[in-house]
């Protein structure tokens, strides 16, 4: 789960049996959770060596690394890459912050459980 490679040479494989008729796969993808459960958790509870090792094994880190060194794409790309990720960003917080809150009739909208 933390290597972006593993990740996609499993689920290529998945996806390969699936068409060839041979049923679902399950990938058990093990992460680990950079931040705290949510803003309310401060994540003091964590060592600062285990959070240490985990950040230095951050899978996009790794596969930008893996990237660069291999000539598929330079820095200056990824760096572009970042920059328009933090305008879409930007944007859709400036839109849902400017976004009129709905109104009660939307709460049962796109709820498709039959009670």
């Amino acid at each position: 789960g933390m290597d972006v490679l593993a990740v996609h040479s499993a689920a290529q494989e998945a996806v390969a049996r699936a068409r060839a008729g041979e049923g679902p796969t399950l990938i058990e993808a093990l992460t680990y959770r950079f931040r705290g459960h949510s803003l309310a958790d401060p994540d003091e509870l964590r060592d600062q060596q285990e959070k240490e090792y985990w950040f230095s094994r951050d899978p996009i880190k790794q596969f930008k690394t893996y990237l660069t060194e291999n000539n598929l794409v330079d820095v200056a790309e990824l760096t572009a890459i970042d920059q328009k990720i933090e305008e879409l960003i930007t944007e859709a917080v400036e839109f849902a912050t400017n976004s009129p809150e709905p109104g009660s009739d939307e709460l049962y909208r796109y709820v498709f459980a039959e009670g």
